[in-house]
């Protein structure tokens, strides 16, 4: 047996309770009648106290009844076995391929199900299918499912080492986020070919429209905007005493309009600058506090980026940049951060402390970002990721333009698919080393209807005693 939460078992401590009831024994004096009380003093009433257990059963009865409460609040459960030879192991496919692959995959799988293997959903819980419900019902709808080594892991969570598995699933890369994970069963992995592997879409980046072709090796996309001429952003840049950090937001910008085909033009700022020109983004990278001056060549509702000044402290931990999301990105190192008085607006980017790195607050229409580091080596490894361009497009370009999906290669539709990855990752374990898959077996009703049972037999034998007491 096995408590699924044994902090449950922390109410083991009323125990204390009825033993304390039961040791504390008090008894009443008896009252003796007589004819007349002329000849008595005036004396006073007197009790007599036993610390030891006068009912043991009924004591016995009631710390039963509270141990069994605290382990129905650990709820309890047992694993079940399955018995010896009732498995040979499962095919597992995807609910939404499955009328495809049994289409054309039919004679391999009657004959591994007869073979004793049993057909499961490959999706979070591993359900059970009736393949002549399947085939009669039209119950398998397209629906988006968890990432596939994601399944993985939970399956080798829940069966044994060496328990033969055959998958029956695609192998697009859009559904494969992440490391491939380390397993115990004896996986097969079968890829599905489908008769139509050419999908189109359109996408929009940076207020320019796309039209995607994606095919098993190659996702290609065609401008649908030649006409357009996307508008200009202007930057004034401010470096402070130190040149090397400005150096890496240029060249973050030259690749951004690389990139977006976007017509980025850069100003320098010092102190003898002297103009009216308005400009659609600042970047204040000094522990100066923002020049008065630098704001005022900044357009209301523009966007600025400025260091944060504050206590510089070591620290060994990682950027999240995008907060509460999960994905594939490189990890970025953080080294030093600003402990700023107060932190500032909305959080965008977070440390490994879920403290911000870069917040966004919000002055009038002015879209103030605040970082608390640098962009050196020495802060960060920021410059040095893949991911630096793509965190710097929604300052860059605006929020609103850099949510239109950077980065097609997220979109469902992308066809592409992995090169030999899986082939390498087939698992081969010998049968000698196979278990005995199982599954979970709550005993909550067993503790209920004892528990009920002892709760009744307290209270009868509780009542009898009271009764033998009033006779007495």
């Amino acid at each position: 047996m096995s408590l699924l939460y044994p902090i449950g078992l922390f109410a083991l401590a009323g125990l204390v309770i009825p033993l304390i009831i039961h040791l504390w024994n008090v008894k009443q004096g008896k009252t003796l009648k007589i004819g007349s009380i002329s000849l008595l003093g005036e004396a006073a009433p007197l009790s007599s106290r036993s610390y030891r257990i006068a009912d043991w059963l009924l004591l016995l009865l009631r710390l039963l009844l509270i141990i069994l409460l605290a382990f129905l609040l650990a709820e309890p459960y047992r694993w079940k076995n399955a018995e010896k030879g009732d498995q040979k192991g499962w095919l597992l496919m995807e609910k939404n391929t499955f009328p495809l692959v049994y289409r054309t995959q039919k004679k391999s799988i009657d004959s591994l199900l007869k073979a004793g293997y049993e057909l499961r959903r490959f999706e979070i819980g591993f359900s059970k299918i009736n393949l002549n419900d399947t085939l009669i019902k039209d119950s398998l709808n397209n629906t988006e499912t968890v990432g596939y080594f994601s399944l993985l892991r939970q399956l080798n969570e829940r069966l044994p080492a060496g328990f033969p598995v055959t998958l029956y699933a695609d192998q697009q890369l859009n559904k494969l986020t992440g490391a491939f994970p380390e397993v115990g069963f004896n996986l097969q992995w079968k890829g599905i070919e489908k008769a139509d592997t050419v999908r189109n879409w359109i996408a929009v980046s940076a207020l320019k429209t796309y039209e995607a072709s994606s095919s098993p090796s190659l996702t290609s996309y065609r401008s649908l905007d030649t006409s357009k001429a996307p508008p200009l952003i202007s930057v004034l840049l401010f470096k402070g005493t130190d040149t090397e950090d400005g150096n890496y937001v240029m060249a973050a910008l030259t690749a951004i309009a690389d990139f977006t085909k976007r017509r980025i033009e850069v100003r320098t700022w010092n102190e003898q600058y002297n103009s009216d020109l308005k400009y659609d983004l600042g970047f204040w990278l000094s522990d100066q506090p923002v020049s008065v001056r630098f704001l005022k060549n900044i357009n209301q509702a523009g966007r600025l980026f400025s260091y944060e000044s504050g206590k510089t402290v070591t620290i060994r931990s990682l950027i999240d940049l995008q907060p509460g999301k999960t994905g594939n990105d490189a990890i970025v190192e953080l080294n030093k951060r600003i402990v700023a008085r107060t932190d500032l607006g909305e959080s965008i980017w977070n440390d490994g402390f879920g403290r911000p790195v870069l917040s966004l607050e919000k002055e009038k229409s002015l879209q103030h970002y605040h970082f608390y580091s640098r962009l050196k080596p020495q802060w960060t490894t920021l410059i040095w990721s893949e991911q630096f361009v793509k965190a710097l497009m929604p300052i860059v370009l605006g929020k609103e333009e850099a949510s239109q999906r950077f980065g097609f290669e997220t979109h469902p539709e992308d066809q592409r698919k992995s090169t030999g990855l899986l082939a390498q990752k087939q698992t081969s374990i010998p049968a000698a080393t196979l278990g005995k898959e199982g599954e979970t077996a709550p005993l909550n009703r067993f503790f209920w209807i004892l528990a009920l049972a002892i709760f009744l037999l307290e209270r009868i034998l509780s009542f009898n005693h009271k009764n033998k007491l009033v006779h007495g």
